[in-house]
């Protein structure tokens, strides 16, 4: 697969990411199918392909949608923070890719609680809680921090909090994958349309 609709696979992770923290906060459900996709996403370790980090191409559907609404110059989605959650998550990204303890720590933790599920079974809430502890012990440090926003009775709820910064995480993971396949803030610029196109003919193939 081209080294486009690597980079497109990638973004559409980061975009399907927004737009489910969006979604939660502001609506307080979810699209499981795709909430699933980009949870799976935090643990594919060892991912031989860009498809396989996401087990495939319909896992990310919602996010090469988001995509092609907000880099095409079309009719936007309703959700009017999406554009920010990218653009943060991007940024946590980079300074991630140069805080080499931090990056490492995330993956040990991440490491270790797939380890543990595996071995003593646990539930999806309980490792969204851990998931969300390793956020919060990390991520969460960086300044400025990402803000959430969206209606406070979603927002207060502590299972919605965890779903959101386990999104906030698999986003961030999409971000730095997208970086690595030859990604930059230039390209998201300057490449806004073989993006879109790319996403359309990957959808196409769904």
């Amino acid at each position: 697969m081209s080294d486009l609709k690597n980079q497109t696979m990638a973004l559409a992770g980061l975009f399907q990411c927004a737009a489910l923290i969006e979604q939660m906060a502001t609506q307080g459900s979810i699209n499981q199918a795709a909430f699933d996709c980009s949870f799976d996403s935090l643990f594919a370790f060892n991912a031989p392909t860009t498809v396989d980090v996401f087990g495939d191409l319909a896992g990310i559907s919602r996010g090469l949608d988001v995509l092609t609404q907000y880099l095409g110059g079309g009719s936007r989605p309703s959700g009017k923070h999406i554009a920010y959650y990218v653009l943060s998550m991007l940024k946590i990204a980079t300074r991630l890719q140069s805080d080499k303890k931090m990056a490492t720590e995330i993956l040990t933790r991440l490491q270790k609680i797939d380890s543990q599920a595996r071995e003593f079974e646990f539930s999806r809430k309980n490792i969204i809680a851990k998931i969300d502890g390793v956020y919060q012990n990390t991520v969460s440090t960086i300044n400025p921090r990402i803000l959430v926003h969206g209606e406070q009775n979603y927002l207060s709820n502590s299972d919605n909090a965890s779903k959101i910064r386990t999104l906030l995480l698999a986003g961030i993971r999409a971000s730095i994958l997208w970086y690595q396949l030859g990604g930059s803030k230039w390209k998201l610029f300057f490449s806004r349309k073989k993006y879109v196109q790319a996403a359309k003919q990957l959808s196409g193939n769904l």
